[in-house]
């Protein structure tokens, strides 16, 4: 039998973005029970844009600007489905994506969480094979140094996420709330990928400065929550626990050299260099010795 699933879009001042969203929603090969979008206190006109589409079914819900932890909790506390799945009001799916992930977890009962490559958006959506592709499995020794999922391929059990607690969304995390949650839920059990390109996201332009403090703030908080928990000592790795931190610092450092603000990159840099000085698996960073070369980068003084 087939399961049920619930879509839950978050949106602020999207107006100009999010029928896009709904519309792929609405456009799957397996048909969602329901499709909800928490309207997060915009002020433009993202109300009378899904105005044509509560006639087909879509439940708008209004709430004051609460972040988008909070409107995704409102949508998940509506939600009727065995399966959740998240889009973000920018992001678009593939015609088939629900199709393909549904699948996936019907044959794979003891897996919680389903993620999905991704394609660029605005572009072509690409043509997909299923027939030999696997899924990959993404261990909570890996997904602890680095978030591998993009929130907008995301479908996961709404047992699971009632299980994760938290709200399930952690409403004091800005930014890294999502990465948060699936590592609560990977330590309940299976979470895994699915190689194939079948969620189109946008990059919206923002302040490169604010989301860098914003991520630094909201991972060194996740870390602290994770051992709070107990989740190293349980683990007995202490080298892990280095690691993770190290990784946390360097890609602080890569966001605040993007920004243009070279000696918070630097100082982030070497203290990622003294925590955990063995080298990055090449899984976990764009190139052999990322450090490094981001180290005589910064240095060196090169442009951007």
């Amino acid at each position: 039998m087939n399961p049920s699933i619930s879509v839950i879009i978050p949106s602020f001042n999207s107006a100009c973005w999010v029928a896009d969203a709904v519309e792929t929603a609405l456009a799957q090969t397996f048909a969602a029970s329901q499709i909800i979008v928490v309207d997060d206190g915009s002020t433009d006109q993202t109300r009378q844009v899904l105005e044509p589409y509560l006639a087909k079914g879509v439940e708008y819900v209004y709430q004051p600007n609460s972040g988008v932890a909070v409107a995704r909790n409102s949508g998940v506390s509506r939600a009727t489905g065995e399966l959740v799945a998240f889009l973000d009001a920018d992001d678009v799916w593939h015609p088939r994506k629900l199709e393909i992930q549904a699948a996936t977890l019907l044959a794979r009962p003891e897996c919680l969480m389903l993620g999905t490559a991704t394609f660029d958006w605005p572009g072509i959506v690409p043509a997909v094979d299923v027939d030999d592709t696997l899924p990959r499995a993404v261990c909570w020794r890996d997904l602890v140094i680095k978030n591998y999922f993009t929130t907008s391929s995301v479908l996961v059990r709404r047992s699971a996420l009632s299980a994760a607690g938290e709200g399930p969304f952690d409403p004091e995390l800005r930014g890294p709330e999502d990465y948060d949650l699936w590592l609560r839920v990977s330590e309940l059990g299976p979470v895994i990928n699915l190689p194939i390109q079948l969620t189109g996201y946008r990059t919206v332009a923002g302040s490169l400065g604010r989301q860098a403090r914003t991520m630094e703030a909201g991972v060194g908080r996740i870390l602290q929550k994770l051992s709070e928990r107990g989740a190293w000592s349980a683990r007995g790795d202490a080298m892990l626990c280095r690691k993770a931190h190290a990784f946390h610092r360097y890609w602080s450092a890569y966001m605040y050299r993007e920004s243009g603000e070279r000696g918070i990159a630097l100082r982030r840099l070497i203290q990622s260099l003294a925590e955990y000085p063995l080298p990055f698996a090449r899984t976990e960073v764009r190139m052999p010795w990322a450090r490094v070369k981001l180290l005589a980068t910064l240095m060196m003084g090169k442009a951007v």
